[in-house]
């Protein structure tokens, strides 16, 4: 019994032997094989390996392979040609069947279906199905994953319902790496390929940063003005809810009174607001409610003002922040508590204290006076600077005007007009041309009637409001630039046209233009003038032309009121 177990024992041994050395020539052949570069060769090699041992699915892959080169080099000769993408097709096959989970040969045979579709459909095989298998067993980092996406973008029109649902979920994956390079790639595929806009609005990710860049692409490539928008638009959306969560945050980290790291979150909040342009107004869409986006911004200037305080800043690292929160409240009671918030802090005194020789400190405690309602005070200050000698350096004179219009502006609220306009003009006498000084004594001079004066301050103000026709001298604004100009008005509606050179046949320019630094118009040129209607503001106003897709040539800028 123990010499048949021997014999047994043995028997087995040169079994395993004989397999191993089976497997060795057919791996040593796979491995010759490789090496050569004639297909032809290569098949044969690859024949020998399976006598050897015809279990290897690599050998039936690289089979798989050579027959598809020289299938691909006969395309002239079908019938030769369709012979070997067979074989192909059958090699793949079966090294699919020895293993299921090779990606490789799925996506082999995917590639060898499409070919001899052109010659003659094979039956019960479908590219499809090869290239989801593909899909299936990777993951979306995988760069085969991203070559299955492609390709099933590019055969859009040629897949079925159920197998668009499965290419825009292979899509959504690959779009939600947000990898720059892949979505240009996608981009250009669906441009040539599909150009429905209802895929793209399924596969792009809600990203504010994709969306910017799919818009930026209709642009440039003169596609659907409408849909460029409305991602525009949902991009500042995501954007400003991005901005009141910084907010927040920036709040929790006050809280706690960490004060670097809540200045920090609150600038970004005020970063994001700023870039924000309002392409909500080109659509039908109200998706930023413009009086929260408002006070988010006080808020925001408030507590960078509080941040640097409590870092021990003094008033004139802060009153930026400060004017601009002050210009967007109009809360007497807020008002009264900054102006609380403000004593504590020693910023600045608790009463009035008409020290004419800190004319900065002045004019801010009078701004909150101004802003509390308190008139009365306001032109007390007035009678004893008329009662005082005081020697205005020039450094100070823009905050001493700006003291004279508080004045005259508190002297109106109290019906005393005719003294309010002996302020104005003493502001007048320091600087002749100063537009705000300009604008008071017409609204001074309405109120009393004095038509000739009236008419006197209009002839002054022409002198300082910008030119009706500027000459822009023939400025190219090369594509993805844009200029800019700055316009002096009286705050009054206009129309603004902007004038360019002939329009050549071909794509036509996409212009956007923005006035103080908001979206008012956008869209392709269509003749060599563009007219806008506008609200403006009192003083300097920003009008911005940006060339989106292609370089433009502009003349001259006009504009005239509307009344």
């Amino acid at each position: 019994m123990n010499i048949l177990k021997r014999i047994l024992f043995i028997i087995m041994l040169l079994a395993i032997a004989g397999v191993d050395f089976l497997i060795y020539w057919n791996i040593r052949l796979y491995n010759h094989a490789g090496d050569l570069k004639d297909s032809e060769g290569k098949i044969e090699v690859l024949n020998k390996a399976n006598q050897f041992y015809p279990f290897n699915d690599l050998v039936y892959y690289e089979l798989g392979k050579a027959y598809y080169v020289l299938g691909s080099q006969n395309l002239t000769d079908r019938t030769k040609s369709e012979s070997y993408l067979q074989e192909s097709i059958d090699n793949y096959e079966y090294s699919i069947r020895l293993n299921p989970a090779s990606y490789l040969a799925h996506y082999r045979l995917a590639e060898t279906i499409n070919i001899i579709s052109y010659i003659s459909p094979p039956e019960g095989l479908s590219a499809f199905e090869e290239y989801k298998k593909v899909a299936l067993l990777l993951g979306h980092n995988h760069p085969f994953f991203y070559e299955v996406g492609k390709i099933l973008l590019s055969r859009w029109n040629e897949l079925s319902e159920e197998e668009r649902d499965f290419t825009i979920e292979v899509l959504e994956r690959i779009a939600a790496e947000k990898n720059n390079e892949k979505l240009q790639s996608l981009m250009q595929i669906w441009d040539m390929e599909v150009k429905d806009y209802n895929v793209m609005q399924r596969l792009l990710p809600e990203d504010a940063w994709i969306y910017r860049m799919y818009a930026r692409f209709l642009g440039e490539k003169s596609l659907s003005l409408e849909e460029r928008h409305k991602f525009l638009a949902r991009a500042e959306h995501l954007e400003f809810e991005t901005a009141k969560n910084r907010f927040v945050s920036g709040e929790n980290e006050l809280l706690y009174y960490r004060v670097k790291e809540a200045f920090n979150q609150f600038n970004s909040c005020l970063d994001i607001l700023r870039r924000i342009r309002f392409y909500q107004n080109l659509t039908s869409q109200n998706l930023i409610d413009l009086s929260e986006f408002n006070e988010l911004q006080k808020r925001v200037f408030l507590n960078l003002a509080k941040c640097r305080i409590e870092e021990g800043a003094e008033f004139k690292e802060v009153e930026d922040y400060i004017y601009k929160y002050l210009s967007y409240e109009d809360k007497v009671s807020a008002v009264n508590e900054l102006e609380s918030y403000l004593t504590r802090r020693n910023i600045i005194k608790e009463k009035l204290d008409p020290d004419f020789d800190n004319l900065d400190h002045l004019y801010f405690q009078m701004f909150l006076y101004f802003k509390q309602s308190r008139y009365r005070d306001i032109a007390r200050v007035g009678r004893l600077l008329q009662q005082s000698l005081v020697v205005i350096p020039e450094e100070r004179k823009k905050s001493y005007i700006k003291i004279l219009h508080l004045i005259g502006d508190s002297l109106q609220k109290l019906d005393f007009v005719y003294d309010a306009s002996e302020f104005y003009l003493k502001a007048q006498e320091i600087e002749t041309d100063n537009l705000d000084t300009l604008l008071k004594l017409l609204q001074n001079y309405e109120r009393l009637g004095e038509t000739a004066k009236i008419e006197n301050i209009k002839e002054e103000m022409e002198k300082v409001i910008s030119s009706q026709d500027i000459d822009m001298k023939n400025r190219t604004i090369n594509k993805g630039q844009s200029i800019s100009r700055k316009i002096i008005l009286d705050g009054r509606e206009i129309q603004l046209d902007l004038y360019f050179r002939s329009i050549q046949a071909g794509i036509k320019p996409l212009l956007a233009v923005l006035f103080n630094d908001q979206v008012v118009y956008e869209d392709y040129l269509q003749r060599e003038s563009i007219s806008i209607p506008l609200v403006s503001k009192a003083g300097e106003n920003t009008v911005q032309i940006v060339a989106v897709n292609r370089p433009a040539e502009l003349i001259g800028i006009r504009w005239k009121t509307s009344d």
